[in-house]
């Protein structure tokens, strides 16, 4: 299995989407371009609008030294936006208005007096002392990116459109130098039930380090005499040859395994990142 590499962590943050008011297709969009980038996701979670259970649960990551917290939700300018609260309070500092998003506030919609500006904005200018802010290329709630111990949390306002523009301009490279791997994906499909091949797809893992395998039950085929089980292998090495030839051994082990289970594999596409 991977072992070693740096976690990330995504966290959802809002009452409506515990509700199913609105579904969350920010961890989704954001998982892929974290694998893309060669990167290992430990935990995707939703959490409510309240600020001891944040403190709590994003205390808990970092106290497991997870390298990069991304959450979503939480920076909006109504009272139940509670994320900078939270992370003032985990990283033990006050919140400071950041005067300068202010002015640019204030530029965008050509607002004369600093006394005219809305409570609202500067709400959402204020951050925890000592974090930088990202401007919001695609709204108002800018990336708050903070450094706690090991951890870097960067908190990213809700809408999908708003957490893609600010992903790409102020995380996406940040993580991309993190991890630095060589990351080579296979798909092959199998013509075996989930319940044999399970135990093949362990036992490969164990075989291999850095390798992952995984098979999507709800993509498979039926076919005369059996099934198309889709299967992923993935790998990772620092060295892009290495990944390559382990990508190879992962592939030999398997079929060896499905060829004493009377079956094949079949090579579908691959991708490298």
């Amino acid at each position: 299995m991977v072992n070693d590499i740096p976690r990330v962590e995504l966290y959802s943050i809002g009452t409506e989407l515990l509700m199913g008011q609105i579904q969350d297709t920010n961890a989704w969009w954001m998982a892929q371009q974290v694998a893309r980038l060669g990167g290992q996701i430990s935990r995707i979670v939703i959490l409510d609008d309240d600020v001891d259970d944040l403190v709590q649960v994003l205390g808990d990551a970092v106290e497991r030294k997870t390298r990069v917290i991304i959450t979503t939700g939480g920076l909006g300018p109504t009272p139940d936006d509670l994320t900078v609260e939270a992370i003032s309070r985990l990283k033990g500092v006050d919140v400071v208005v950041n005067e300068s998003l202010v002015e640019k506030f204030m530029q965008d919609r050509e607002i004369k007096r600093r006394d005219d500006v809305k409570p609202g904005l500067v709400k959402m200018a204020t951050c925890p002392e000592g974090s930088i802010v990202h401007p919001n290329p695609a709204g108002v709630a800018p990336c708050v990116e903070t450094v706690i111990d090991e951890t870097t949390i960067y908190n990213l306002p809700g809408p999908p459109r708003e957490v893609q523009a600010l992903f790409k301009r102020s995380v996406e490279d940040a993580i991309a130098e993190i991890y630095t791997a060589n990351r080579v994906v296979l798909r092959v499909a199998v013509n075996l039930p989930e319940s044999e091949l399970g135990p093949i797809l362990h036992d490969v893992m164990a075989t291999h380090q850095n390798t992952y395998l995984k098979a999507y039950v709800a993509l498979r085929e039926r076919i005369e005499g059996g099934q198309r089980l889709p299967v992923d292998i993935v790998v990772r090495d620092e060295d892009a040859a290495t990944a390559e030839s382990l990508l190879k051994e992962t592939l030999s082990t398997l079929e060896q395994m499905v060829i004493e289970k009377g079956s094949t594999v079949e090579k579908l596409h691959s991708e490298k990142g």
